[in-house]
């Protein structure tokens, strides 16, 4: 389990319709639930549904990561706005959290707030481009489901979103920016590990927009390898899986 998620829970229980946890700590939770490993994540990704937000929400927040020491406090500039806080002062809590909102200065921060400047990585740029789609952002909306008082984005929905982000860091790779190959390899494994918590029996309605990105994403697979041992799964075939997954979002 995630360093920190335990303090996370019990600060933001009040507060579940107000922001949805996506990312490797969302799978490492929902995995989890089902008895099973994930890879090792140390962050907490979350989206503000700003629809919801209340100040109540800025002000807790604000008051965790004071009492979380974080050394860094980093806010990007422009829409979206992305918040990172990272090194807090003890284990008890996350050791970074980043946090995506749709809307500049969603979270109404006290006077006393000091944030330094951030440029953004390849991989925070690309997750903040598909949270300002308002197909993919609907589509969280509609996927999320509150586990022992954490809202996370459900695997069915959250593998779409892997699904665009590896899309989009390939294509980023293709035309010649440097992206780190560990978090494009990271996304596509993901869809996966993921795709084991699922059956073939669940269907999920997709927008034309999302439609066509998993439909290139599920192509490109047909012609990578993927070692699915490393995730523990024995009794699928790769082609079954992809097909398991074609089925689930109706793209036979």
């Amino acid at each position: 389990m995630v360093s920190g998620v335990e303090s996370f829970r019990k600060w933001f229980a009040e507060y579940t319709d107000q922001y949805t946890i996506i990312g490797g700590t969302a799978c490492d939770l929902l995995m989890s639930e089902d008895g099973l490993d994930f890879r090792a994540t140390r962050d907490i990704d979350m989206v503000l549904i700003v629809e919801s937000l209340t100040s109540e929400f800025g002000r807790r927040f604000w008051e965790y990561v004071k009492a979380a020491g974080y050394e860094h406090r980093n806010k990007s500039t422009g829409e979206p706005q992305f918040y990172r806080f990272s090194k807090p002062s003890s284990r008890e809590y996350p050791y970074m959290i980043e946090l995506f909102s749709g809307r500049v200065d969603a979270i109404e921060l006290p006077e006393d707030a000091v944030l330094t400047p951030l440029p953004l990585d390849d991989e925070i740029s690309s997750l903040s481009a598909i949270l300002m789609d308002a197909d993919y952002y609907q589509f969280l909306r509609e996927g999320k489901v509150v586990l022992n008082d954490i809202p996370v984005l459900d695997a069915a929905h959250l593998i779409p979103f892997k699904a665009k982000a590896w899309l989009d860091l390939t294509e980023r790779n293709r035309n010649g920016e440097h992206v780190d190959s560990k978090n494009i390899r990271k996304h596509k494994n993901d869809v996966f590990r993921l795709s084991i918590l699922l059956t073939s029996d669940i269907r999920v309605t997709l927008s034309a927009a999302i439609r066509s990105d998993l439909e290139k994403f599920f192509s490109a697979m047909e012609a990578e390898t993927i070692d699915l041992k490393a995730f523990g799964i024995r009794s699928q075939s790769q082609q079954e899986i992809l097909q398991k997954l074609k089925t689930i979002y109706g793209l036979l």
